[in-house]
C-alpha cells in the first residue's frame, strides 16, 4: 500500500467565521481565475501587441532581451493553439501565455547566455508539462486488509475528469476499465472544466461518457464542486445517466454474500455544516465508504463514526508539484496539508485523487509531476 500520511485531529479547523469557502463562486482563487478570463476575451490581434508592449516593459527595452522574451513567448502561445487538435486541452491560449510570460521574465534578466539556457529549458517543460504529462493517465494500484478478511472487493475510483470536451483522456478512461475489470467505480465529482460546464455538447458527451462507462460496469457518484458542479446541470446529467448518484444517501452493497455500506454526502465545501448529513447514513455494524468530493471533510470524522474509508479528489494533487517540496498550491481548506495519495486520522483511511481533467477557464492547462491518476482498489475488509 501506499505511503501513508498520519494526521492530527489536533489540526482541526473552525470554520464559523469564514464567509468564503473553495469551490464556491466568490472565493478568493474563484476571483483569479475569473480575472484570468478576461485576458482570454481579448482579441487575438491585440493580445499580440499587449504581448510585445508588456514584454518590452519588463525588459526594459533592452533590445536583446525583448527579442528573446518575445520569441519564447510566441513558442509558448503555438504549443497551448495546439492543444485543442491535440486533443489535450480546449481552453484559451491567452491567460496561459500570460502566466508563462510573468514566470520567464524573472529569468530574463540572467546574463547572456545563462538567461538564453533557462528560456530554453522553460520551453522543454512547457512541452512536458502542457502536453505529455496531461495525456498521460496513471493506474495507481492499492492492495490492503481492513478487519477481518471476510469481504473481498475490486474497484476503480475516478475524480475530477472536467470533461471539456471528448479528449485523448477519455478514451484512456474506458480502455483501463476494460483492462482492469472492477466490481464497480466510486467518482468523487467534477464532471465539467468551469469553462464548459454550461456548454450542451460537453454536457452531452459527459453523459455518453458514464453511459459507456456505466454498462462496462456500475457507477456510483457524488457531485463536485457547486461553481463547477452546477447544481442544475448535474441534475440534467443524473436524468440521463444510468449510473448510481448518492445525494447524501447510503446504499448497502452485496458482494459475495457479503455487504458494505456506501455513503454519499454532497459537497458545499463547508465541511462543518456537510458533516451533519453523515451520522444518519452510517451503518454501524458494516464497513462504511464515504464518498465526499472534497478532503477537507476528513477533519470532522470522529472514531466513534467508523468510516472505515473516505474517498475523495478535489486538490488535482495541486497539479504542479516539486521533488520533496510537493504541491505549491491546494484548493484545499487546511491548504498543503491535504495535497494527494493516502492519509489516516483514527482508524479512517483516506485517498485524495489528483484527478483526471483540468480546471479550466483562467486556470493554468499544465501538469507537471502530478500526472492525472485513476486508483486501482483491491481490499479485504
Amino acid at each position: 500500500m501506499s505511503h501513508i500520511k498520519q494526521l492530527n485531529e489536533k489540526d482541526k479547523k473552525n470554520f464559523d467565521r469564514f464567509s468564503k469557502f473553495p469551490g464556491e463562486e466568490g472565493n478568493q482563487f474563484d476571483k483569479i481565475l475569473r480575472t484570468l478570463n478576461k485576458i482570454n476575451k481579448i482579441p487575438a490581434i491585440l493580445f499580440f501587441l499587449f504581448l510585445l508592449l508588456l514584454t518590452g516593459l519588463l525588459t526594459l527595452l533592452d533590445v536583446e532581451k525583448w527579442s528573446f522574451l518575445f520569441l519564447f513567448s510566441i513558442f509558448d502561445a503555438v504549443i497551448i493553439l495546439l492543444l485543442p487538435h491535440l486533443k489535450i486541452s480546449f481552453g484559451s491560449y491567452k491567460s496561459q501565455v500570460f502566466l508563462l510570460l510573468l514566470l520567464r521574465s524573472v529569468f530574463i534578466w540572467l546574463p547572456f547566455p545563462i538567461n538564453l539556457i533557462f528560456q530554453l529549458i522553460g520551453s522543454l517543460l512547457v512541452l512536458y508539462g502542457f502536453i505529455i504529462e496531461p495525456s498521460k493517465i496513471k493506474v495507481t494500484k492499492i492492495n490492503t486488509t481492513i478487519g477481518e478478511n471476510k469481504l473481498k472487493i475490486h474497484f476503480l475510483h475516478l475524480a475530477d475528469i472536467h470533461l471539456e470536451k471528448f479528449s485523448i483522456r477519455e478514451g484512456k478512461i474506458l480502455k483501463i476499465i476494460k483492462d482492469l475489470n472492477p466490481d464497480f467505480i466510486l467518482f468523487t465529482g467534477d464532471f465539467l472544466s468551469l469553462s464548459h460546464n454550461r456548454d450542451p455538447d460537453s454536457i452531452e458527451q459527459v453523459i455518453n461518457l458514464f453511459n459507456l462507462m456505466n454498462s462496462l460496469v456500475p457507477v456510483y457518484y457524488v457531485s463536485g464542486s457547486p461553481a463547477v458542479d452546477l447544481e442544475e446541470i448535474v441534475a440534467l446529467i443524473e436524468d440521463n445517466i444510468s449510473a448510481t448518484r448518492l445525494q447524501n444517501e447510503k446504499l448497502i452493497i452485496n458482494k459475495n454474500d457479503n455487504e458494505f455500506n456506501l455513503i454519499g454526502v454532497t459537497c458545499t465545501h463547508q465541511p462543518h455544516k456537510d458533516m451533519k448529513a453523515l451520522p444518519a447514513l452510517i451503518e454501524k455494524d458494516q464497513i462504511n465508504i464515504l464518498l465526499y468530493h472534497s478532503p477537507d471533510l476528513i477533519y470532522e470524522i470522529k472514531k466513534e463514526d467508523q468510516i472505515h474509508l473516505m474517498l475523495s479528489g478535489h486538490t488535482h494533487g495541486g497539479q504542479v508539484r516539486l521533488p520533496i517540496w510537493g504541491a505549491f498550491f491546494t484548493g484545499s481548506l487546511y491548504r498543503r496539508k491535504l495535497q494527494n495519495g493516502m492519509y489516516r486520522i483514527h482508524d479512517t483511511l483516506l485517498y485524495i485523487s489528483r484527478g483526471i481533467g483540468l480546471e479550466g477557464m483562467g486556470a493554468p492547462r499544465v501538469r507537471f509531476l502530478c500526472s492525472p491518476e485513476i486508483i486501482e482498489w483491491k481490499i479485504n475488509f
